[in-house]
């Protein structure tokens, strides 16, 4: 089906914003707030914005021989609840998003790349655009090979789930997996032809 594009008779372009001035209101290691004063090219209003800057993120979808997807369970301390995920974090200083998608796979499952492995990254979106200026990458490792070792994050506290690939879309119909940025690259997987 063809996709129809609606256009308002009278404003046919969108205005972008100028930051006329900014401040960072807080600031650690991982994020930093900061309060932008912007004001609309032709219609000169002005307003007050707030942007998160984080590191860019990554996921990746790794699949066994027999084609169970490695999942993790972990606590989130921003809904208090314990979720179902893949392994994911942000990229370090220095690395790129490769490195750092197999980075995590192996810290956070003790998995990693084998001699059959297709490794390849299927897919790329910004978090939320509304107000973070991140991007969050997403692989995917066939035949992943078990090492066993891990090596958490001094907070981390992580249970390894093995599923079988038929089961991921009945976990996300029924709320089992909730994380969005978890579920968009479970989407990429089913794009990428899993």
């Amino acid at each position: 089906m063809p996709i129809k594009t609606i256009i308002k008779p009278v404003d046919t372009e969108i205005p972008r914003w100028e930051t006329t001035a900014k401040k960072i209101l807080a600031e650690n290691p991982y994020l930093a707030l900061e309060e932008h004063r912007r004001e609309e090219e032709g219609s000169r209003r002005q307003g007050y914005f707030f942007i998160i800057h984080a590191p860019d993120w990554v996921n990746i979808v790794a699949l066994t021989d027999e084609q169970d997807v490695v999942l993790i369970e972990q606590f989130r301390h921003g809904n208090e609840e314990i979720e179902v995920e893949l392994p994911s974090g942000t990229i370090d200083e220095g690395e790129n998003s490769a490195e750092a998608a197999l980075r995590e796979l192996l810290e956070e499952t003790g998995y990693e790349k084998s001699d059959r492995s297709e490794f390849k990254r299927i897919g790329e979106v910004l978090p939320n655009p509304a107000f973070m200026k991140n991007k969050c990458y997403t692989y995917l490792l066939t035949h992943a090979r078990l090492t066993g070792k891990t090596d958490y994050d001094e907070n981390e506290n992580i249970r390894v789930r093995l599923v079988p690939r038929g089961e991921i879309e009945h976990m996300i119909v029924s709320g089992e997996i909730r994380h969005s940025l978890i579920i968009t690259a479970l989407y990429w997987l089913k794009l990428a032809g899993y």
